[in-house]
């Protein structure tokens, strides 16, 4: 049951996705300093959340790392002891 409430939920989330991009498929000017491209609105939202999703999860991982090394720490200070 829960796993069809999660593939209704995905599919209706994915047609609003759909029908926003068809909505949003205006040119705009994307300025990279040295060069200007056009791309449509939705793709240029596309991207720019498919940089901050792996923006994210780097963030994740290092805040991931520094908290296993602190666990490691304090796993040899206890075993010290």
């Amino acid at each position: 049951m829960i796993r069809m409430i999660a593939i209704i939920f995905f599919a209706i989330i994915a047609i609003l996705a759909l029908i926003f991009s068809l909505l949003n498929f205006q040119l705009v000017n994307i300025n990279l300093y040295s060069t200007q491209i056009q791309l449509p609105l939705a793709v240029a939202l596309t991207i720019e959340l498919v940089v901050g999703i792996f923006i994210g999860f780097g963030a994740a991982y290092v805040h991931t790392l520094k908290l296993k090394s602190e666990n490691n720490i304090l796993i040899r200070q206890v075993k010290k002891k």
